[in-house]
């Protein structure tokens, strides 16, 4: 008896695609997929693209919207986008929606190492690490006791949360160690055991948050209504004492006023792991502050949630076509 094709699957991670890199982290993720799925690549299409008549499903990358976007509209026979994600504004929704299509991400995986990337930026930023860091391994003699590495304590410190989804609520959990107050900006108040539980004050509107916070966290989904949700405005609400962190997406933060803000002493510093545009431009005026930090959109980036990750992609797959219930879809 014949056995069952399995279906073709189009995997447009760069990291997984890339034939020259033979890790064993990427060599199992493959592993995996393969088990379950024909995997096709974007140079296997370009080779033969009559393939795309076979692919069934496809596995989106995070924030490149116009490619794939247009990419996926070239698939007859697409049923199910899984994103290897969390955040699905690099899709066209809407047209998935009219063209019948499922969407999954992977939501439920990623909150533990995003809040421990956020806690890391807060650290960087206020105890000045990166600057000590160059300056402890940098070419000349370092000066142990230099007065401009005095950073400034978290302890007590008011940590204001813009998004208490479950990474914003895991941040807090983590911060309420250094004895923060949490404070918490949402589209809807958190149930009374979770704000009981990091001690959270529910602000029904941002800007009443804003003048009361020391480090400002950005953990909310990107939508049309969150866009520049951090502007001119807002950073004048804020504490010049204050740090923002922004883990969610860059687009939620005006980097043109960002960059006003910190020029003008409006507030103190910034520690992000995503920016509009991604990633800046080289020569860009945040690159070369002294009081801003920038990591590489890396909050996922731990073995063990990368791992999960490929996993809970490869579920939603495997449920959406056999048109079963996804473990993480996300309703259009």
């Amino acid at each position: 008896m014949a056995m069952e094709a399995k279906p073709s699957v189009l995997v447009c991670l760069r990291t997984l695609s890339n034939s020259k890199v033979t890790s064993n982290f990427i060599e199992t993720c493959l592993s995996r997929l393969r088990n379950c799925f024909q995997v096709v690549f974007l140079d296997d299409i370009q080779q033969n693209p009559s393939i795309k008549n076979d692919i069934a499903g496809i596995v989106t990358p995070g924030p490149d919207s116009k490619e794939i976007n247009k990419l996926i509209r070239t698939l007859p026979n697409l049923k199910v986008i899984s994103n290897h994600g969390m955040g699905v504004d690099n899709l066209d929704l809407k047209w998935a929606k009219e063209k019948g299509l499922r969407v999954g991400n992977t939501k439920y995986v990623i909150a533990d190492s995003t809040a421990e990337l956020a806690i890391t930026l807060m650290l960087l930023s206020t105890r000045k690490i990166v600057q000590g860091v160059r300056m402890a391994m940098g070419k000349e003699h370092p000066n142990f006791v230099s007065p401009s590495l005095l950073g400034i304590s978290v302890t007590k410190k008011n940590l204001g949360i813009v998004g208490m989804g479950d990474i914003g609520l895991k941040i807090a959990l983590r911060a309420t160690a250094f004895g923060m107050k949490i404070l918490y900006h949402n589209r809807t108040q958190r149930s009374k055991e979770d704000e009981e539980r990091v001690k959270a004050t529910y602000y029904p509107r941002l800007h009443d948050m804003l003048p009361e916070t020391d480090v400002l966290v950005i953990a909310c989904p990107c939508t049309e209504q969150t866009i520049n949700l951090i502007s001119t405005e807002e950073f004048r609400l804020m504490k010049k004492t204050s740090l923002l962190v922004n883990i969610a997406r860059g687009k939620i933060v005006d980097t043109d006023a960002l960059v006003k803000a910190l020029q003008s002493n409006e507030i103190q510093s910034a520690a992000m792991d995503v920016t509009e545009p991604e990633p800046l431009p080289r020569g860009h005026p945040l690159l070369s502050m002294p009081n801003v930090v920038i990591t590489p959109h890396c909050g996922t980036y731990t073995f063990e949630t990368r791992l999960e990750m490929i996993g809970l992609v490869i579920e939603n797959l495997n449920c959406a076509l056999a048109g079963k219930a996804m473990p993480s879809e996300v309703i259009l």
